[in-house]
């Protein structure tokens, strides 16, 4: 079975509610060439190990539950691309002989636009979507889709946020962090009732989390820099993601300096590494569902906990049913209004709303 094949395969076991009797669903990917280096990234020394076996986060468990309204068009038919920029000024450290194009595997749903899961990624970019003129309130948001660092779900967990955001005068920027299909494409089953082996399956994919997060902060680092050249405010500038994108959003909160650091951020049905938040920590608006069973909901409660012993702003929102990987999708449930919440706690903190909201840049 070829792995973009496995896509499918689990969409319809998720479908019909079937899920494999094994500890672990496995199916071997095409074989790349195993690649081992150490770069330093700003004053790190990280390891890629490209023979770790890195596992998917259930890409498809909610996309296939699908129902109800329809999925927007990422892009008009003859609407203008949008601006790709990259992120480093050369190759990106410690995956310089990463080569080869990206790989598009799209997953069709009936009476839906295909959802784009993109894998191979060797340059990191952030494709940038404007407000339309004069709508504009400075503030910004780099989007990070989930996709278990193998795949990056650039739909329902992308493009679709950042036109929400650009709905509401927030320019948003899509960063397509490095990932490539290594080793097999393992995930544990029923975590929900097995949390045990939610650590082990965080260990499997540990490599690609880092490579994320530096791409992550690289971004934030870009961003900050050239403020000026996309009308945003350096002091506002926020970090969302979804799954292994929210994995990432908590990396870059909790790893990077101070002057990368984003002034908010957004885990959906995400989790962070065993630390303390930073003193100054940034709000953190956290969503999540009760039955998810990729990244254990408890996983969301344990942000929200150790930002609340630390006294840093937080809220918490979590559905009783929903999945993993709701993105922008709806599914006809409570969870579907998860972007009211989002859109009232941004107007709450004044990162949404007019363009009079904008503050000096520092």
């Amino acid at each position: 079975m070829k792995l973009g094949d496995s896509l499918i395969v689990g969409l319809s076991a998720e479908l019909s509610g079937r899920a494999p009797a094994a500890s672990y669903a496995r199916v071997e990917p095409p074989t790349y060439t195993p690649h081992r280096s150490k770069q330093e990234v700003t004053g790190q020394t990280m390891k890629v190990m490209a023979r770790a076996p890195w596992a998917m986060l259930v890409i498809c468990v909610s996309v296939a539950l699908l129902f109800g309204a329809g999925v927007r068009a990422v892009r008009a038919e003859g609407a203008p691309a949008p601006e790709v920029v990259r992120i480093w000024p050369g190759a990106a450290p410690g995956t310089e002989d990463w080569t080869g194009p990206e790989v598009d595997h799209p997953i069709s749903l009936p009476g839906q636009p295909p959802l784009h899961m993109v894998s191979n990624i060797t340059v990191p970019t952030l494709t940038v979507f404007r407000p339309a003129p004069g709508k504009a309130n400075g503030t910004a948001v780099i989007v990070c889709p989930g996709g278990g660092f193998q795949f990056l779900a650039m739909t329902h967990e992308g493009e679709m946020v950042a036109h929400w955001l650009v709905d509401r005068g927030i320019t948003a920027f899509v960063l397509k962090y490095r990932v490539r299909q290594l080793g097999p494409l393992l995930y544990p089953n029923d975590i929900r009732h097995h949390p045990e082996n939610f650590d082990k399956f965080a260990r499997s994919f540990e490599p690609g989390r880092q490579l994320a997060v530096i791409d992550g902060i690289q971004a934030m680092h870009y961003l900050r820099a050239n403020a000026a050249k996309y009308g945003i405010a350096a002091n506002r500038i926020g970090f969302m993601g979804f799954s292994a994108g929210a994995l990432t959003t908590m990396g870059v909160v909790l790893d990077s300096a101070p002057a990368d650091r984003p002034n908010f951020a957004a885990p959906i049905y995400g989790a962070m590494q065993d630390k303390a938040p930073p003193k100054d920590g940034p709000p953190l608006f956290i969503a999540a569902t009760q039955d998810d069973n990729a990244v254990l909901v408890s996983k969301s409660l344990e942000i929200f906990s150790k930002w609340n012993a630390a006294d840093l702003p937080a809220e918490l929102h979590v559905y009783d049913r929903g999945g993993h990987g709701f993105g922008m999708l709806k599914h006809g449930l409570p969870v579907d209004d998860w972007t009211v919440a989002f859109e009232a706690w941004l107007k709450t903190h004044g990162w949404a709303g007019s363009a009079s909201h904008l503050q000096a840049s520092r």
